[in-house]
This record gives structure tokens, sequence and C-alpha cells, in this order.
């Protein structure tokens, strides 16, 4: 039996059509590609929602019951040669008499996530929040489709779980719809750095809410990296968070820099903005964030990133075998009040106040145009002016 939907344009769905689009208008988003939703009806209730960017190689439907309760989510990305592939999948099955807000938490759970290159993860949680849950790994590689033409949608619901089905523009409908200034979805964009290379222009000055600090840089010494793996953390927790960057550089040593922002009118407020390690002399043409064994971009949402925690207000850079290396690291530590950066050891570790003082703060690997490392940069994010900005460690 065929499956009639009526679709309905807008910015997205939030309790509500948030800011209704017409074809045209949503068809001329797609595109461009730049982010857009369906409301697709069944009977005139909500059946699905479909969230599109395809600049961002993105695209997310969720499922709805007869009674309104989501059923089912899946996230779709672009593939390198184009096509759209499942990365992530989730259900849920439940009573008939739970509603909507119960009904995540108590229904059955299960969740799929595949990596394009291979390798499917699930887990089963079949009483909700109320019991166990199994964890299984597979080979399997994920399932593949074209990405759509607008309006042609049926492969992708196909996939999802509706079969075959027909789609038509709405006639009208009596779903509830409202205004907003922002969108109530955001694409996946992972933080980006913002304009790192300035940050270690001395005599810059950037805004500040309503203040202005200006940027020095300081050099800290010279870091050894006698197995070239390197990594960033809180020095107080080097012991557990020893984990290094996946892309590694020469064994050596290599300087460090520290850029250090001040505010204009009161002189003696000092913050350090970042910490540059120089692996080379060479210009950087592009910026990527440094990671860890396991971590993936198309995990991150908007305006998040992987990063190292702080929770002592120091952050450091290190040889992934450094710990054994100092025995007395602790007393080092207890020692810096005075200057706000410094090498311990001889060279083992160098060592910096953390921007505003605990959280989570990015690395950034700058290549030059060989693709060659030039550089990492701990980005203590001083001045990111974003609200959405999440930072992931290790333990997530």
């Amino acid at each position: 039996m065929t499956l009639m939907l009526a679709a309905v344009y807008a910015d997205g769905w939030d309790d509500a059509v948030v800011n209704p689009l017409t074809r045209t208008a949503a068809e001329a988003r797609d595109a461009a590609g730049e982010p857009y939703s369906v409301v697709l009806l069944r009977d005139g209730r909500r059946h699905a929602v479909i969230d599109i960017s395809w600049v961002d190689g993105y695209c997310h439907v969720s499922r709805y019951d007869e009674a309104d309760r989501q059923i089912s989510r899946h996230e779709l990305r672009r593939t390198p040669d184009g096509d759209l592939f499942l990365r992530r999948a989730r259900t849920w099955v439940g009573p008939p008499d739970v509603g909507v807000h119960e009904f995540p938490h108590v229904a059955a759970r299960h969740s799929t996530t595949y990596r394009l290159a291979g390798g499917r993860t699930d887990i089963d949680e079949p009483q909700g929040d109320r019991g166990s849950r199994s964890d299984t790994s597979s080979a399997e590689f994920p399932p593949r489709l074209p990405v759509p033409a607008f309006g042609r949608w049926r492969d992708l619901l196909a996939l999802v779980g509706d079969g075959d089905c027909e789609i038509v523009e709405a006639d009208g409908h009596s779903l509830p719809v409202r205004s907003a200034t922002v969108p109530p979805w955001q694409p996946p964009r992972p933080l980006t750095p913002d304009d790192v290379e300035e940050l270690f222009r001395a005599g810059t000055e950037r805004p500040i809410d309503d203040r202005r600090m200006r940027l020095s840089t300081h050099s800290a010494g010279t870091l050894r990296l006698p197995s070239g793996r390197l990594v960033a953390t809180d020095p107080g927790w080097l012991k557990y968070d020893n984990v290094p960057f996946t892309v590694t550089v020469p064994p050596g040593d290599y300087p460090v820099t520290i850029s250090l922002a001040t505010f204009v009118d009161e002189p003696d407020h000092r913050r350090v903005a970042a910490a540059r390690l120089d692996i080379t002399d060479r210009p950087v043409v592009g910026w990527e964030l440094a990671l860890r064994d396991g971590q993936e971009p198309l995990d991150l949402g908007a305006g998040e990133f992987f990063g190292f925690g702080v929770d002592a207000g120091l952050a450091c850079f290190a040889d992934a075998g450094t710990y054994d290396r100092i025995p007395d690291l602790k007393s080092h530590l207890d020692a810096m009040i005075e200057p706000r950066y410094r090498v311990i050891g001889d060279g083992e570790l160098v060592a910096w106040s953390s921007g505003w003082g605990d959280g989570a703060y990015p690395t950034w690997i700058g290549r030059d145009a060989d693709g060659d490392v030039v550089c990492f940069v701990a980005d203590m994010l001083l001045f990111y002016e974003g609200e959405d900005e999440e930072g992931e460690d290790e333990e997530d």
C-alpha cells in the first residue's frame, strides 16, 4: 500500500512549523545548498521532518507515530564521492498508552552507528532507561544512496522505514505556525579556527565585550618530543590523560610561543590566548582540528569540537612519554603562580595558565602547501563569541 504524504516547507519544526517557506523558496535553498526543512503530513498530522543542508553534506530524518511520539531518527552524511551514507540511526518501540514525554524513556531503544570505511556498532536497550544495555560490533558497511533531487525523497524515506510513498504539495494544513529570528536547528558545523595566526601578531588588539585586549608574544622555551607524539592536556591529569594526537611529527626539540592578551585599560590583567608549537617556519595555508585516536569529526554538532579538559587552571604540551620522566611534576605545578607559562624539567613539558580558567580547549594543526605539519596551536578561546560551542574530551 502506497503511503500518501503532503509536504510543508519551513526553517524547521519546534512544536510548530517555524518560518514557513513557499515551495519556490525551499527549492531555491535546496539548489544553493542552504538549510531548510520539510514537514511531511499524513492525514493532516506530522509524520516526518527532514532537515537538509547540502552545503554541509547533511540530512536528518525524524519520524512520528499517530500519537506524535518520535519513533525514529536517522542522520545521513555525504561521502567523498558525493552520495549519502547512513551515519547514525535510532529507533524507539514502546507501549501504545505512554505519552510523548515518557515514551523515549520507557520505550525499547536501538541505535546503530556506521563508519564510512566499514564498521557498525549497535546498542540495544530493550527496557529503555529501566533495564540493561548490550553493545555489538561488526564489519558491515553503511547503506548508501544518491543525494535526492528536490521533492524526490522516496528513496530517503524508504531507507528510514517508510517503504513505498507518494509525496504531494500540502493544500493547507492545521499545524501550529510561528515565527522565530533563529531557526530551531543548526547544521552540524563544528567550531572552526578564529584567525589563529592573528593571535601571534604582537600589538594586535581585539574587542571583548565593551573592552579591548592587546596581544603580545613570548618565547616559552623548547619542548622535547623524543617520540614525535604530542599531548595537550591539563598537566595535573597527565598521568591519566596522556593520549597523543593521531598526527605525529619527526622526533626532535621544538620551540613554543605563548600569545598573551592584556586588557588595555587594566595592564595587570593578563590571560594566555594561545600556545603554539612550531615544527617548521613555512607559512600555514590551512588549519584542521587535532584529533585523538577514535575521535570522529562527523560526531560533532554545531559549534562543537574535540578538545582537552582543564580543571586546575593549567594546560600543557608534552611528549606522550613525559609523565614518567618528571617524578616531581606536582611540585613544579604548585610553584606556577607567575609567570603565566613555564618550561618544566629539561624541556619535557611546557605549561601555561588556561585562558579564562577551567573548561575544554581545541588544538589546531597548521599545514603548509604540501600538506606537511607547520605547527600545533592550543586555542584558549578568549575571543570566541559563539554560544553553542561544546568541548568534548577523551572521556566523551
